[in-house]
């Protein structure tokens, strides 16, 4: 079972994280954005979309949580770890099973916000000028989005660490899965603790680049520095997962 970790633990992930990302800010941020591209790129594709970025999902956790493992370490992060999964027939498998599941689990969330927010959805306005905001804020399926939100959220910590537990631990699926889940469950303050700091300093940054360029007069200048926050945001995020799962599962059982 994994250990239980202090409130005051957020602020060693938050160390870690800032310190992956900044001893390798462009390999390591690179490895971050590639695997949320190609999540992003698979997920908008039609029919197959949410299936092939469900399957895509285990390597992606792989891909970062060693990349900051490497960044950590002081190496630098490479993309050599997504062909040793794909040639290992059995890793391969493992991940495919998450990737149905995952696949499967989100297509039900997806069917149960389309159903409840589907009067609302259906108020929405689209006009000459483009989509009507009013309409959208008058109408906005807040009862779908929450109950979606809430079904998605036990994916979330099923799959957190089991893509790590089975690469890394050489766990089945199952106890993967089940061991993510009452890792996050066991740890849940101080993981949304990390998550609440990490979000409100991204929100001070923001709000204070906002300010910098509203006051020497280039406020069209925020579009092009908030892709770099969010690659940014994203880096530090994925590097907070690795921290956690050697915390909460032990590094001297990690192999690889």
């Amino acid at each position: 079972m994994a250990s239980q970790s202090s409130l005051r633990q957020s602020t060693f992930w938050l160390n870690e994280s800032f310190r992956a990302v900044r001893t390798q800010p462009f390999a390591y941020t690179g490895v971050v954005v590639f695997s949320l591209l190609a999540s992003g790129l698979l997920s908008s594709l039609p029919i197959v979309g949410m299936l092939l970025a469900s399957l895509w999902m285990p390597y992606g956790a792989i891909l970062t949580g060693l990349g900051a493992r490497d960044a950590l370490s002081g190496k630098t992060p490479g993309y050599g770890v997504l062909g040793k999964a794909f040639s290992d027939r059995k890793l391969r498998n493992q991940f495919f099973t998450i990737g149905i599941l995952s696949a499967i689990w989100l297509e039900i969330v997806s069917a149960v916000f389309a159903i409840l927010g589907r009067e609302s959805l259906e108020k929405w306005k689209i006009t000459a000028e483009g989509i009507d905001l009013e309409s959208i804020y008058a109408n906005f399926p807040t009862t779908a989005l929450v109950v979606a939100f809430a079904l998605y959220v036990p994916l979330l910590m099923l799959t957190t660490f089991s893509p790590l537990l089975i690469a890394l631990n050489k766990q089945p699926v199952g106890k993967s899965l089940f061991f993510s889940f009452f890792g996050v469950l066991r740890n849940l303050g101080p993981i949304v603790l990390y998550l609440v700091v990490l979000l409100v300093g991204a929100t001070v940054v923001t709000l204070a680049v906002e300010a910098f360029f509203a006051a020497i007069g280039l406020p069209a200048a925020v579009a092009f520095t908030a892709p770099i926050l969010m690659c940014f945001l994203s880096a530090l995020s994925q590097a907070g997962v690795w921290a956690m799962f050697r915390d909460f599962f032990g590094s001297t059982r990690v192999e690889g």
